[in-house]
């Protein structure tokens, strides 16, 4: 006997077999879609807080004042921090229509030469 087709058995060992491979896929692929705007702005406060150490280190005031309040506006000003645009905004990476231009950072000196850096307002 001449048998052009499959068994229903085989037609569901494909389904399955394809079925697998669909799940497997979308597994994989939903890290794609994830949303990782906290953990862009926590690198860029991040970023911006080392930068501020090293603006700290020029201020000759610092060290007589002990504590000095800037913002990032101020790095970018003084080129240490790059803005995202021409407009010298830091655009928040968890709204795209909010700046960071105006995130609070204090400055303390410490007795044995260092700087520490404090976000005071979270924008």
């Amino acid at each position: 006997m001449n048998n052009k087709g499959y068994t229903t058995l085989q037609m569901l060992i494909v389904m399955a077999v394809l079925g697998v491979c669909t799940l497997a896929t979308i597994g994989l692929t939903s890290n794609a879609y994830k949303d990782n705007s906290e953990e862009l702005y926590d690198e860029k406060v991040h970023l911006i807080m080392k930068q501020a150490k090293e603006y700290g280190k020029t201020l000759t005031n610092l060290k007589d004042e002990k504590n000095l309040i800037i913002t990032v506006n101020d790095l970018v000003k003084n080129d240490y921090y790059v803005a995202d645009n021409k407009d010298g905004e830091i655009v928040d990476p968890r709204n795209s229509k909010a700046t960071l231009n105006g995130l609070k950072l204090k400055l303390s000196y410490n007795d044995d030469g260092s700087i520490d850096v404090e976000v005071l307002e979270e924008n």
